[in-house]
């Protein structure tokens, strides 16, 4: 059945999109006493609180009470799990697709709920059967797979240029991995650049230089050339036609030659929210929980569309005059990856598989740096081999204020306000994999402050769980007043941690870094609370992917265009090299998308 999504909200809201199964039988009252009872389990980023009411002997309400779930990611299975429990007075139901952890946990602290008050779980986990859809076959002009970053710009720019188009989603929610970050992009060469960042000297040439600088020089020059020249008209049709709230970032990196980084006000998600209201204003129609499955090809091997499977089985064939694979990358999806990635937190989704590159392979399409992943520093890892990504939090703790960065054995190792690469590879480089941040009381309030302000945590509460986190036997984060006692609960040379912060404020009392001359050095401060949080790497986006051509048409080992098929986001692979200045992942999604639905609509509909 096909969906017409009410885009802003289905995104992101509450509101239940699930196809609703049937329960294959009506539970037996359970020997249960009526009342509301809670329980709890481990979700993705920690514990998850609810709340059980039995009437009768059945279940009547559920209510997620707590939690600090991944925004852009949780809200349809906090909405649609708990209905469905109830609806089927049973915990035995679906997950929503590309929530599944969030989805476990629901249904987990429910029956621990029922079991820790008396209850006999048996009575309430009676199996719900989905009825299964007719297949069904839909013709457009343009078909988007994948609704992360690259697919919904490249679907909303279709839609804009006049084309009839579908886009699918295989998760139960919009957003990709693009919804986990802040939603930054670079502005090079737009009128916003000039206005708000009053930056006059900033070229596509300046930002072409700083790509393949980071990226190492293994970029694919065209892929740098297309992204740097074209991004300015992308921000500026953002910002005045899209009306997506874009403000100056509330933080430069210094990676960048210029002062050109911008970021969404309300970080990706009301990104996502504004461009689905915007595709369904446009006609668009969205499909959520439909795996594509297979491109479908003529008989000269030009690619006429997609077949995909619904949440409930059925096959979905969708005939197109231009595909978008938009699929995202395959972090997720450890046969695709490199075997260097050890002791690296992954911080991704679980659905980052690597479809659209099979897809393309299948057919004929050429890579290119598939060993190639993006690593950041600053990982916080609230679940075994996952983190959070709070990269700006370290950032604002480190910039003014007093914090340094050390290992394990007490050494200062790098510049706090040099680039992320600098951190990253300063992490990378320990033997353990791992750095801390040593904050004083006004570097730990400022870092605080800015996990609130990017909802990387809803409330201080959230970061007070980590101390209660232990990672090889040691706490996520600790405090005191005596450092060598914090020191020695991390594992930190306690002797050595002294003299490295007794050394540094010295610095800083004289006004020169000697170790690595940051400028204005802030002095950790004496006599107060003292604050250490470990620094992991993580990895979520893979860097390599499908070829292209400056159209964003997907190219075969000849370098030939492949007929009908164009890519966006991290399936197209070369944009960034080796690694990725700060904000061009997102760049790079949102860019290509704008120039892969002009393209695939161009095609469409021969212009």
């Amino acid at each position: 059945m096909k969906n017409r999504i009410k885009a802003g909200i289905a995104a992101l809201s509450a509101i239940s999109l699930l196809l609703v199964g049937c329960s294959s039988g009506t539970s037996k009252a359970a020997a249960m006493k009526d009342g509301t009872y809670d329980g709890e389990a481990q979700g993705h980023n920690g514990k998850l609180k609810v709340s059980v009411t039995i009437a009768s002997g059945k279940i009547s309400d559920v209510k997620v009470t707590d939690n600090i779930e991944t925004t852009g990611v949780c809200e349809n299975a906090i909405a649609n799990v708990p209905a469905e429990i109830v609806k089927n007075n049973s915990v035995s139901v679906d997950a929503t697709t590309g929530a599944t952890v969030t989805s476990s946990a629901i249904r987990l602290a429910v029956q621990n709920a029922i079991e820790s008050n008396g209850g006999n779980i048996d009575a309430y986990k009676a199996n719900v059967e989905t009825k299964k859809n007719d297949d069904q076959t839909l013709d457009c002009d343009v078909v988007v797979i994948g609704a992360g970053g690259g697919g919904m710009t490249a679907a909303v720019r279709a839609a804009e240029d006049g084309a009839k188009v579908i886009l699918i989603e295989k998760n139960g929610q919009i957003g990709g991995d693009t919804v986990l970050n802040a939603g930054t992009l670079i502005a090079t060469g737009s009128k916003f650049q000039k206005e708000k960042l009053n930056e006059t000297n900033d070229s596509p040439e300046l930002a072409y230089a700083d790509i393949m600088k980071v990226g190492l020089n293994a970029n694919d020059p065209e892929m740098v050339k297309m992204i740097t020249e074209s991004i300015g008209e992308t921000v500026d049709w953002l910002v005045d036609d899209m009306k997506v709230p874009y403000d100056v970032a509330a933080t430069q990196y210094p990676d960048h030659s210029a002062n050109r980084q911008i970021g969404v006000v309300g970080r990706s998600p009301v990104f996502f929210t504004t461009m689905a209201a915007n595709f369904e204003a446009l006609g668009g129609t969205t499909m959520l929980e439909t795996k594509a499955d297979t491109l479908l090809t003529d008989k000269d091997g030009n690619i006429s569309g997609v077949k995909a499977t619904d949440k409930t089985g059925a096959t979905v064939t969708i005939n197109a005059k231009s595909t978008v694979l938009a699929t995202g990358g395959y972090g997720a999806n450890s046969k695709l990856l490199p075997t260097t990635l050890g002791g690296y937190m992954f911080y991704g989704r679980s659905t980052d598989m690597g479809d659209g590159l099979t897809m393309g392979e299948a057919v004929g399409a050429n890579t290119i740096n598939l060993d190639c992943v993006k690593v950041y520093p600053q990982g916080i890892e609230t679940m075994t081999g996952r983190a959070l990504a709070a990269t700006a939090s370290s950032t604002a703790a480190t910039n003014g204020h007093g914090a340094i960065y050390i290992n394990t054995k007490g050494q200062r190792v790098v510049k706090e306000t040099g680039t992320l690469a600098d951190i990253t590879n300063a992490t990378v480089a320990q033997s353990d994999k791992i750095l801390y941040l040593l904050m004083d009381e006004d570097a730990y309030k400022t870092y605080v402050a800015k996990s609130l302000e990017d909802k990387l945590v809803s409330s201080e509460d959230d970061i007070n769980k980590w101390y209660d986190i232990k990672n090889d036997d040691k706490p996520v984060i600790t405090k005191g007043t005596d450092l060598s006692a914090i020191a020695k609960t991390m594992g930190i040379d306690a002797d050595a941690l002294k003299a490295t912060v007794a050394k540094y404020n010295s610095d800083c009392a004289a006004g020169t870094d000697t170790q690595f001359q940051k400028e204005s050095p802030t002095a950790v401060k004496d006599g107060g609370t003292y604050y250490l949080v470990e620094q992991r790497p993580r990895f979520c986006t893979t860097l390599g992917g499908l070829k292209a051509d400056s159209s964003i048409a997907i190219i075969d080992a000849n370098g030939k265009a492949i007929g009908n098929l164009y890519g966006a986001g991290s399936v197209v692979g070369g944009g960034n090299g080796k690694d990725s200045m700060t904000a061009m992942m997102n760049s790079w999604a949102i860019g290509s998308g704008r120039v892969a639905g002009d393209s695939a609509a161009e095609h469409a509909l021969g212009k």
